[in-house]
């Protein structure tokens, strides 16, 4: 008897565990029926019995660990349900440089280092297109930029998603790592593959990206 194929990831656990079970049982009625007609004086190898017997054990075990995991993983993605749920009508910052302008505006958070000199704010649509150029504090640490949607040349950008992008050097000129993060109002919450997203005017973010959640702006 093969035990090692009741061990394949393809078997689903529930009829591996009752797959193990019946063979086991059969196993032990063959062992008990073979040490009943054994030869006295030939017995039994005992230490290849021993030898299945850790096996059948082995993947008991394994089978039930797996279970174990997919009843935690089940409790985590509840959890995590009813804290994507729980941000609903909430503002969320989302580590992302695209944020979409609405009838309003677009709102994102930049973070600069301690050594920061120089910056530039640029806007960018979908195309890579350069829409306007902001001014922007250039002191460390973290600064709220919104646009209203004016572009370089006075005129109204249409709604959509639009790029930031801010550099920052250092006293040497050197360029600097900036932090950028997307702000909005959470409208709703997708669930799509068992892993929930919020929805922020019609993008959306998995939760693993969201740095911060405020009552309001």
């Amino acid at each position: 008897m093969d035990v090692t194929a009741l061990s394949s990831p393809a078997a689903q656990q529930p009829q591996a565990l009752s797959q193990l079970t019946d063979n086991f049982d059969t196993f032990l009625t063959l062992l008990t029926t073979q040490l009943r007609h054994q030869d006295p004086l030939e017995p039994l190898d005992t230490e290849k019995f021993t030898e299945q017997l850790v096996q059948f054990a082995s993947v008991e075990q394994s089978i039930q660990t797996n279970q174990h995991l997919e009843a935690l993983l089940a409790l985590q993605s509840a959890s995590a349900s009813e804290t994507a749920l729980a941000m609903v009508g909430r503002i969320a910052s989302v580590s992302s440089d695209v944020a979409t302008l609405t009838n309003e505006e677009a709102r994102w958070t930049y973070n600069l280092p301690e050594n920061a000199g120089d910056i530039s704010i640029n806007i960018f649509d979908t195309s890579g297109a350069l829409v306007a150029t902001l001014a922007g504090a250039s002191n460390a640490g973290a600064h709220k930029l919104i646009w209203n949607g004016e572009t370089g040349n006075g005129g109204r950008a249409p709604q959509g998603a639009y790029r930031l992008a801010v550099e920052a050097t250092d006293i040497d000129g050197e360029p600097l790592s900036v932090e950028i993060a997307a702000r909005g109002r959470v409208d709703a919450v997708a669930f799509e593959d068992g892993a929930p997203e919020i929805e922020i005017a019609g993008q959306r973010f998995s939760l693993d990206l969201v740095s911060r959640v405020d009552a309001d702006f």
